[in-house]
This record gives structure tokens, sequence and C-alpha cells, in this order.
């Protein structure tokens, strides 16, 4: 694991949805699992790394608990607002800190990752899902952009 990778041989899928927890945990794990398991599929023999938010809860708690399963890097990609969150920060393996507050991001975030998958969410994630559209407009996203919806509990 040690060794220097060349960027064509590792595929970043990033992953953005609900940052709080009150949403159908279990759908949504269930949902991550297949997309990303699929995605890895698609694209074998390469090296994975899973980006998200970087906080440890909400989504991507559980995209870092899937990759660290399936022996994924893991790379938390926030600002510096996310190591002021209760809930604290991912143990991830490489952290990429951008600007102060939520949001400062996510225009590098979407130039980072390859592939984007969103389970849920808020403004923020559709945001960023807007700016992966416009940054790869005019390509086909059937492989590189997955969209699902889960229940979500709060206020």
């Amino acid at each position: 694991m040690g060794e220097n990778k060349v960027a064509s041989e590792t595929l970043s899928i990033g992953v953005v949805g609900f940052s709080r927890n009150q949403f159908d945990k279990k759908t949504a794990a269930e949902k991550l699992e297949k997309i990303i398991t699929q995605i890895i599929a698609n694209h074998p023999n390469k090296n994975y790394e899973l980006v998200s938010g970087f906080t440890n809860m909400g989504v991507p708690q559980l995209a870092y608990v899937l990759a660290d399963r399936l022996g994924m890097d893991t790379v938390g990609f926030s600002a510096s607002q996310a190591f002021r969150v209760r809930a604290g920060v991912y143990p991830v393996k490489k952290q990429i800190i951008v600007g102060e507050k939520f949001g400062d991001e996510s225009n590098a975030f979407v130039q980072y990752i390859d592939s984007l998958v969103r389970i849920g969410g808020g403004p923020q994630s559709r945001h960023e899902v807007t700016l992966f559209k416009k940054l790869h407009a005019g390509k086909d996203l059937s492989q590189r952009l997955y969209e699902e919806e889960v229940e979500w509990y709060g206020k």
C-alpha cells in the first residue's frame, strides 16, 4: 500500500448526502453498497478511494465504514468547519481541507472526483451534483453519476 499511485490507476468516488442522522440509514447503506460495488465492478484493476465530507455522521460515515470494509482508501474532503462539528471527523487516510465554511470546498471536491454518488441530501449535496454535471457537460454520466433518495425523518 505504501507505493505511489499514478493518478490514472486510482478511481476517486465521491459520496454526498445527508450529513445528519435523521434518515433511513439501513436503506441508505444498502443503496450505497450496491452502487459502490457496481462502480468497482465496472472499473476492475484499479485502486479505489472513497471521498466524502469528512464528518463522522450521516451518509459520509456510512460511506467511510463501507470503504474500510471493502479495503478502499478514504479521503476526507471538507472545509475547516468539519473540525468543529459535535460528531467529530472520521479517521480517514487522507485529509483535504478547502476554505472555512461548509460549501467552500464544493468546486474543488467535484474537480477531484471521477464519479459521484448522492444518497439523499440537502442543498449542498444537490449543488455538488449540479457542479459535477456542469464540469462534465456533454459527457455520458450514466456510469459516473448515481443519485438515490432515502426517507428523511428530520425537520
